[in-house]
């Protein structure tokens, strides 16, 4: 099974806790996990399997119970699409063909990945074996989407919400996996509180660049004849959409430098977005997000690229010359 990476963070998240409550009083036959992290309802599942065969009944990561499950070597444990592929009747089938042997620890545990993606066909033919499963029998579904799982199958499951962890929460966890700072608050930024998308940015050097060019735009603005040179920004020429994705991140980091908050980069990068703050007042900041926000909406639509980034341009230095600090 998938190791899991944010080990720690997951132990400490709700969804754990209810899951380990249950354990206590007693697993109940299906629960549906839901994220539309797919990475980390993995490492979940890998979390709850480790507890549930651990000699310790805590997930250790060390004892033989857990290590059959790291190990994937552990005959009552079975997962199911972890590619997160489309799932068909058949493989229902076959896994319901299984459910009826008896486990040999006495508890067995089914993981279906993107559970979701089932067909309709699939669902349903599975929806006996959720209301009715043999005893000693668990299944876990993970969904992305509840819309993908039909009301029936959401009926016959107890439903565990994984956290959206926090801005604070995702820079401790990348930190702890080794992340200098400043990609740790990068990715902290602009992972919409999914930690599976926040390692993937961290460790993707593209992102870093694009702050610092976002960071270098707004330094840039300062007269009508530094449009010509904010232009000249790598990572606007490179990829308008996702630019300006980032740059609002930025933007939500200067306004947060403006009213005094902590800023999770190293000092270089701190002492940056804290001289551009200086720079613009908190009316000016806001209206600057909102420019940004239009100009999201026009690439969507396919408008010129060049008028939609002149434009904004243009309207960021405005905002800043009419509502001055």
């Amino acid at each position: 099974m998938t190791p899991p990476l944010f080990e720690n963070t997951l132990r400490a998240s709700r969804a754990y806790y209810l899951i380990g409550k249950d354990m206590q009083l007693g697993l109940g036959h299906a629960y549906m996990v839901v994220s539309p992290d797919d990475e980390i309802v993995k490492e979940f599942f890998t979390l709850v399997a480790a507890r549930m065969y651990c000699a310790s009944g805590r997930a250790c990561m060390e004892c033989r119970g857990c290590k059959t499950v790291l190990d994937d070597n552990n005959p009552d444990v079975f997962v199911l699409n972890e590619r997160g592929e489309k799932i068909k009747v058949q493989e229902i089938r076959d896994m319901i063909s299984s459910v009826s042997i008896k486990p040999l620890s006495g508890v067995k545990a089914y993981f279906v990945c993107r559970a979701d993606l089932m067909t309709a066909d699939a669902q349903n033919k599975l929806l006996k074996t959720l209301e009715e499963p043999p005893e000693g029998v668990t299944i876990f579904l993970g969904a992305a989407n509840e819309s993908g799982i039909l009301d029936t199958v959401k009926s016959r499951c107890r439903k565990v919400y994984i956290d959206v962890f926090d801005r604070e929460t995702v820079y401790n966890a990348l930190k702890e996996m080794g992340c200098a700072p400043d990609e740790a608050a990068v990715a902290a930024a602009c992972c919409e509180g999914q930690l599976g998308k926040a390692r993937v940015i961290a460790f993707s050097p593209e992102y870093g660049e694009r702050y610092s060019d976002a960071l270098t735009l707004l330094e840039r603005l300062k007269k009508s004849r530094d449009i010509l040179a904010a232009e000249t920004v790598p990572s606007l020429k490179s990829g308008e959409s996702e630019f300006l994705k980032v740059l609002a991140v930025a933007v939500r980091d200067v306004i947060s430098a403006k009213q005094g908050a902590p800023l999770f980069f190293g000092a270089d990068t701190a002492s940056r977005i804290e001289k551009i703050a200086q720079d613009f007042s908190l009316r000016a900041l806001a209206l600057t997000e909102n420019a940004i926000s239009r100009a999201q909406q026009k690439l969507a639509f396919s408008v010129n690229t060049a008028a939609v980034e002149d434009s904004l341009l243009f309207e960021i230095l405005e905002v800043k010359h009419k509502w001055q600090s």
